[in-house]
């Protein structure tokens, strides 16, 4: 399974190729974008001018996306997770965004790797595993 990053779902939106070609490598059944990453999109989205020609083509593109993907909440597995994942790395001293870590919470709970375009932030969680949309 393939949880898709903030900045992967942007990439796919952007139609940026290498993203394109990566998604299209995975099966649509094994690909998942997860609530925390929809809210991030929706900011970017309710930032951009209302009717303007942007918007509309990523929107459009989010819900190309979203219409072929599957659906994660954030559950309780993955709230104790976070908790735990947090409380780790705090003491570690190397803290990350808060969205990020719920991201990856969801991950580990569901035994997915995370496609994303910032390999920085996720690579300090003890196993998590990372696909790296930069790379064609």
């Amino acid at each position: 399974m393939l949880l898709l990053d903030t900045n992967a779902v942007s990439a796919v939106m952007h139609r940026r190729p290498e993203a394109l070609d990566k998604l299209r490598a995975e099966e649509p059944w094994s690909v998942i974008l997860c609530s925390p990453v929809a809210a991030e999109i929706q900011y970017g989205l309710a930032r951009l001018a209302g009717g303007s020609r942007r918007r509309k083509l990523l929107d459009a593109e989010y819900k190309r996306l979203r219409k072929v993907v599957q659906w994660s909440d954030w559950n309780e597995d993955a709230a104790a997770e976070y908790g735990r994942m947090k409380a780790l790395l705090e003491q570690k001293g190397t803290r990350i965004d808060d969205m990020d870590l719920v991201i990856a919470s969801i991950a580990l709970t569901l035994g997915a790797r995370i496609a994303t375009c910032n390999r920085r932030h996720f690579s300090r969680i003890e196993g998590l595993e990372l696909d790296d949309w930069t790379v064609a």
